[in-house]
């Protein structure tokens, strides 16, 4: 298994071009990002780099691996966001409206005995509904048209 701090790295390097700019940008030193790109060229199997006196490039594997690790760190962080927004949905039912009227009305029930749910107190753009009801931003939504999503309807 590759550990993220190289995957980091290998992002770093695409967007910053050089060993010098990745380390400071990642607050490490030079040669822990050389150690950390030979480590991961080495899990790998594959070259990752051309080496050119006082220069690294990426090679086309190099550039793919790159664009895989991106997005297996985007997908780490959604999978994180989507645990957390899960459990603080089972702890309380956020509900969340597109107009105000509807917020209104939640705020002062709100209040009442046995009505143990949360209001987000801001609209939420109409087209914003489904994700944050598929991410769990929103247990429930209150909304004015039929979605096209089969597990929201």
């Amino acid at each position: 298994m590759i550990e993220n701090y190289l995957l980091e790295e290998l992002v770093t390097f695409q967007r910053m071009g050089t060993l010098k700019k990745t380390a400071a940008h990642l607050a490490v030193t030079q040669p822990t990002v050389t150690r950390g790109m030979q480590k991961l060229e080495d899990g790998l199997g594959v070259k990752l780099f051309d080496r050119h006196p006082n220069r690294l490039e990426l090679t086309a594997a190099g550039e793919l691996a790159a664009k895989e690790a991106a997005a297996v760190l985007r997908r780490q962080e959604l999978m994180v966001n989507r645990v957390q927004n899960f459990v603080a949905q089972n702890q309380s039912l956020t509900i969340g409206a597109v107009v105000p009227g509807l917020l209104i009305i939640l705020k002062r029930l709100a209040g009442a005995p046995l009505f143990n749910h949360q209001v987000d107190e801001r609209l939420v753009e109409p087209e914003r509904v489904p994700e944050e009801l598929t991410d769990d931003r929103l247990g429930m939504g209150l909304y004015h048209h039929r979605f096209n999503r089969p597990r929201l309807d």
